[in-house]
C-alpha cells in the first residue's frame, strides 16, 4: 500500500472494505501530514491551505465507519449496502457551506458569518458516508486565480512555495497535492477548478452546467459549477458520480440519462483512445502560451497519437476581446452585483483585487446591456461548436501561463511573452468553456515546468458528453504518469 497521505480514494475504500486499513488510521495519517506541512520548520514555510480542521468530530465519524466495515466482515452483500464513500476523508472549500461552520468566503465584510445548512454537494458527500474533516482556503469571494486574503494569508503551491496553487479552489488543490486528503471540493466560474488542477498536478472536472447542484442565487448563473479535485481520473469520476444529478432545491440541475452515472464505472486506459478523433488547439486562436505549457501539450498530443488517436488541428479563431466582452458583461450583471451585495455596498471592505474585479465588471455592465452580453456569448459558443465539428473531443492547454507568483495580486496586469496584459485572467485558457458551459471539461496534468510547478491540458467534450473526457483522461494517466510529491 502506498503512503497513506497519497492513497487514492478508490484504493482507500477498497482497503477499508477488505479490513486492511482503518478509516481512523487513514484520517490520523492525514491530520499528521497537515500539521507537518503547515509548520514553519518544513520546506519554505507553511502551505497554508486550511481554514480549519475539525478532528474530533471527524474521528468519531471515522470510528463509526470502521465499526460498520467490521460488522460487514468482507461479506459482499453487506458491503453493498454500505454508503459508497463510507469513511473516506474529504476536505471542503470554504465557499461550500458546512452547517455550523464559518461562511466568511475569506472576506472581512462577512466576518462572523456561519452556515445554517450544508451546501447541496456537502450534503450529498455526507449522505455517501464521507468524513468531512476540514475546510480549505480561497481568495475573497472566490474571485481570483491565486489564493490569498488578509483573513487567511497566502496559500502556497506545495511543488514550489514561491508560486500560487491557483484559485479560486487553491486551498483545495494545494491540500490534495500535498497529501492532506484524497478529495476536496472545488468550484468553477472562470477556471477555478481547472487552473488549480493545472498548477498542482491534479485532475479537475468542470461539469456541464446543471450537472451538480448549488444554492440561490448563483445556481442560476450559467457559468458556474461545483466540483471536486482529485489526484487520479478514477477518483474524479467516482466523486462526480457522488454529487451529480437533479436536486429539488436547484431548478437548474439536469437529470442523468436513465438514472445512470454521467461517468463510466470503469475506465479503459490507453486502449480507450484508439480510433478517437482528437481536435487540438495550442492557443484557441488568441492566447499567448508559455513554452513550458506548450512542451507539455505537445507531449500529450504525441502520447495520444502513439495510442492510436487521430489528431486533427482545429482553430476556434477566438479573440481575447470577444472573450472579455462576453465574460465581463456577464460578471458585471451578475457576479459583481452579488459581491457588492455581500460587501454591504462598501467596496472598500473588499481586498484590492476583489475591488478591482467588481469595478471592471460593472464598467462593462454600464457599457453593454445583458442582451449585448448574450450576443457576445453566442459568438464564442458558435466558434467553439464549429471547431469541434467532426472531432470526438478537443484538447487545449489549461493555463497559458506556466505559473503565477504566490505573493502577487497582479493589480497592474501580467507580463506575457508578447507583451503586458492589463487583465491577468488573459493568461488562462479556461474562461471560453464557462461561456460555453454545457461542455464537460477535464483538466489533467501534462508535465512539470522549469519552476517545478506542474502544467496541464483541458479535454473538452461535446455538450453533456461527460464520459468522453474521462475516457481520454484515463488514457493520458496511463501514458504519461501524473506529477506527485510522494
Amino acid at each position: 500500500m502506498s503512503d497513506l497521505t497519497h492513497l487514492s480514494a478508490l484504493d482507500a475504500l477498497s482497503a477499508y472494505r477488505a479490513c486492511e486499513l482503518s478509516p481512523v488510521d487513514h484520517l490520523d495519517a492525514l491530520l499528521a501530514r497537515i500539521e507537518a506541512a503547515d509548520s514553519a520548520e518544513e520546506g519554505a514555510g507553511p502551505i497554508n491551505a486550511m481554514v480549519d480542521v475539525f478532528a474530533d468530530e471527524a474521528r468519531h465519524a471515522a470510528a463509526e465507519a470502521e465499526r460498520a466495515y467490521a460488522r460487514a466482515d468482507g461479506d459482499a452483500d453487506s458491503l453493498a449496502e454500505l454508503p459508497a464513500a463510507l469513511g473516506l476523508p474529504v476536505l471542503v472549500k470554504e465557499q461550500h457551506d458546512v452547517r455550523g461552520r464559518s461562511a466568511t468566503r475569506g472576506s472581512r465584510a462577512l466576518a462572523g458569518s456561519s452556515a445554517g445548512a450544508d451546501h447541496p454537494i456537502v450534503a450529498r458527500l455526507r449522505a455517501a458516508g464521507a468524513v468531512l474533516f476540514g475546510r480549505t482556503t480561497t481568495p475573497e469571494l472566490s474571485c481570483a486565480t491565486f489564493t490569498q486574503t488578509a483573513t487567511w494569508g497566502v496559500t502556497r503551491n506545495p511543488f514550489n512555495r514561491a508560486f500560487t496553487p491557483g484559485g479560486s479552489s487553491g486551498g483545495s488543490a494545494a491540500a490534495v497535492a500535498a497529501g492532506y486528503a484524497p478529495l476536496a471540493t472545488a468550484s468553477d466560474i472562470a477556471g477555478s477548478t481547472r487552473i488549480p488542477a493545472a498548477f498542482c498536478g491534479l485532475v479537475g472536472f468542470k461539469t456541464p452546467y446543471g450537472r451538480t447542484p448549488a444554492v440561490p442565487p448563483l445556481n442560476l448563473d450559467s457559468y458556474r459549477g461545483d466540483h471536486m479535485l482529485a489526484r487520479t481520473v478514477g477518483d474524479s469520476a467516482f466523486a462526480t458520480a457522488l454529487i451529480a444529478g437533479l436536486h429539488p432545491a436547484d431548478h437548474a440541475t439536469v437529470p442523468l440519462d436513465a438514472g445512470e452515472s454521467p461517468v463510466p464505472s470503469s475506465l479503459p486506459g490507453a486502449d480507450g483512445v484508439h480510433g478517437l478523433t482528437v481536435g487540438i488547439s495550442r492557443d484557441l486562436g488568441c492566447y499567448d502560451v508559455d513554452p513550458d505549457v506548450l512542451a507539455g501539450f505537445d507531449a500529450v498530443v504525441s502520447a495520444l497519437a502513439s495510442a492510436g488517436a487521430e489528431i486533427v488541428e482545429v482553430d476556434p479563431g477566438l479573440s481575447l476581446d470577444d472573450i472579455d466582452n462576453a465574460a465581463m458583461v456577464h460578471f458585471g450583471h451578475l457576479l459583481a452585483g452579488n459581491m457588492r451585495r455581500l460587501a454591504g455596498g462598501d467596496l472598500g471592505a473588499l481586498e484590492p483585487y476583489a475591488q478591482r474585479f467588481v469595478e471592471r465588471a460593472e464598467e462593462y455592465a454600464r457599457r453593454y446591456t445583458a442582451v449585448d452580453g448574450l450576443m457576445f456569448e453566442n459568438a464564442v459558443q458558435r466558434a467553439l461548436a464549429h471547431a469541434m465539428t467532426g472531432v470526438d473531443v478537443m484538447l487545449t492547454p489549461t493555463s497559458a501561463a506556466a505559473a503565477l507568483e504566490a505573493d502577487n495580486m497582479y493589480l497592474e496586469g501580467i507580463d506575457r511573452p508578447a507583451g503586458r496584459q492589463e487583465l491577468y485572467w488573459r493568461a488562462h485558457m479556461t474562461l471560453p468553456f464557462n461561456i460555453a458551459n454545457r461542455l464537460p471539461v477535464l483538466a489533467v496534468p501534462s508535465g512539470v515546468g522549469e519552476s517545478g510547478v506542474p502544467v496541464g491540458v483541458q479535454i473538452v467534450g461535446h455538450p453533456y458528453a461527460d464520459a468522453s473526457v474521462f475516457r481520454v483522461g484515463s488514457a493520458l494517466e496511463e501514458l504519461l504518469p501524473f506529477p506527485s510529491l510522494l
